[in-house]
């Protein structure tokens, strides 16, 4: 298995730290609002590479952290909940959020991570990070908080490595106390807020002295990750927003605090997703998230397949063309298994073992899902291989792509619908094609599509927007 690792930049093959397990971390949502589709990309996509690892036989510990105490979920918590106890106010808007995003990764079905630490619930950890960075004097107080001192850091250790930054750039005294700030704006970024009037605190005494505050956003990843990992660790995933200054100040203060050459072996970061050619966000105000999709009438599964048709590292032009042409390819798909029902899959012949090797060996050259699904639908147009194979074959992709094909069911269509197809058949067969498309247009106004294919015909019901 072949991945492009954001470290050293080149596609390496993958050898894990421990032969055949695989500890895998994604950074997880910050839970002030609803995850946009491009926050979704990223978890779809650490979706496939789990389940990449899977077929390939290897045991997986997969990580997802929710990030539950940050400057926007401060904010936006206080602002709806005025006069309430600011931990408690933090909580029951976290939690909202939270519970919304992990019914979106159920319904994209994505795998449930083996473990989802909450920051608010690993603040002890990240106290003994900071505490151990500190004791190696890589941190220093300033009014109240602790930063990181990124100079004396890239002295001895590369900085800025996951997207070239040179930290001479770094001025002397410059830091940041916000959790995320610009592209190669190198500063000393805080580990420990100070504290705030109206927002949450912990206290945090160290060698007598209180520091009552919050942690910063990027010691969290570094001290959830090694709680349950630990550090340094196989993979880790993120948007590639994500590479600077998350993932870099990550990697810093993981190397001092847990003296580990590195925090990940590799990191595999997903590209954008646009909105009719220009970057999407909520500070654009140009996102839509799942229910958005839902209220046009599309499913979850509709957006997992419009995800896969692009490479993860290539950036992916979100339009409602590009998602209707990706509902019709998974139609498509959910007809051709409910066409081969009756079928009893053979994974037995030489046939589905070639073809799978074939399918696996596309998928291992950096999860190339783009060529996967047209290696699939090449797979189902080949008259050699048979319905049993294909059947077979199909579910085997499946385990990849995660379309849910196991649990399509035939449908249950009215008896005055199947005669009317059966009548319609029976006229083409006459090539009495007025007939025949006279019938159509009844089957269709009584909300059914009927599909000719080699067997016969196939019949559906109709979507809102057919």
């Amino acid at each position: 298995m072949r991945l492009y690792n954001s470290l050293t930049k080149k596609t390496e093959e993958f050898k894990p730290l421990k032969a055949g397990k695989v500890g895998l971390y994604t950074c997880g949502p910050t839970v002030y609002d609803q995850a946009h589709i491009g926050n979704l990309r990223s978890y779809v996509f650490a979706d496939i590479l789990l389940r990449a690892l899977l077929v390939n036989d290897y045991k997986t510990k997969w990580v997802m952290n929710i990030t539950d105490v940050e400057d926007k979920t401060i904010e936006k918590s206080q602002s709806s909940s005025l006069g309430q106890d600011p931990q408690k106010a933090l909580k029951e808007y976290t939690r909202k959020y939270e519970a919304i995003f992990w019914k979106d990764l159920k319904n994209l079905n994505v795998n449930l991570p083996d473990k989802r630490p909450r920051a608010t619930e690993t603040i002890k950890e990240m106290q003994k990070l900071i505490v151990r960075i500190l004791k190696r004097g890589y941190a220093y107080p300033k009014d109240g908080a602790i930063y990181f001192d990124v100079k004396k850091y890239s002295e001895n250790h590369p900085y800025g490595q996951l997207v070239n930054i040179d930290p001479k750039e770094l001025k002397a005294g410059t830091r940041s106390n916000a959790d995320e700030y610009e592209k190669e704006d190198v500063q000393d970024f805080v580990l420990w807020k100070n504290k705030k009037e109206g927002e949450p605190f912990w206290n945090f005494k160290i060698k007598g002295r209180n520091f009552p505050g919050r942690p910063g956003w990027h010691i969290e990843c570094s001290a959830m990750a090694h709680k349950y990992l630990p550090v340094p660790f196989d993979i880790h995933t993120g948007g590639v927003d994500l590479k600077f200054p998350h993932h870099e100040n990550e990697i810093a203060q993981s190397v001092i605090g847990y003296q580990a050459a590195g925090l990940a072996s590799f990191f595999v970061h997903n590209d954008h997703v646009l909105i009719d050619g220009q970057r999407m966000g909520k500070r654009f105000k140009n996102f839509y998230t799942l229910a958005d999709l839902e209220k046009k009438g599309f499913a979850a599964m509709d957006l997992r397949y419009f995800f896969l048709i692009a490479h993860y590292r290539s950036k992916l032009n979100f339009t409602w063309e590009a998602l209707e042409a990706a509902r019709n390819g998974l139609r498509r798909l959910n007809d051709l298994v409910r066409a081969l029902s009756k079928v009893k899959p053979n994974r037995k012949s030489e046939n589905f073992k070639i073809h799978r090797q074939q399918f696996l060996d596309i998928v291992n050259q950096d999860l190339d899902t783009p060529q996967a699904l047209a290696f699939m639908w090449k797979t189902i147009g080949n008259k050699s291989i048979t319905p049993a194979e294909k059947k077979a074959l199909l579910f085997e992709f499946d385990k990849v792509f995660g379309f849910e094909l196991a649990r399509v069911k035939p449908l249950k269509i009215p008896v005055e619908i199947v005669q009317l197809a059966e009548q319609r058949e029976e006229a083409r067969r006459s090539q009495n094609w007025q007939e025949a498309d006279k019938i159509r247009r009844q089957i269709e106004q009584a909300g059914y599509s009927v599909l000719d294919n080699e067997e016969g015909f196939l019949i559906r019901q109709r979507s809102k927007t057919d």
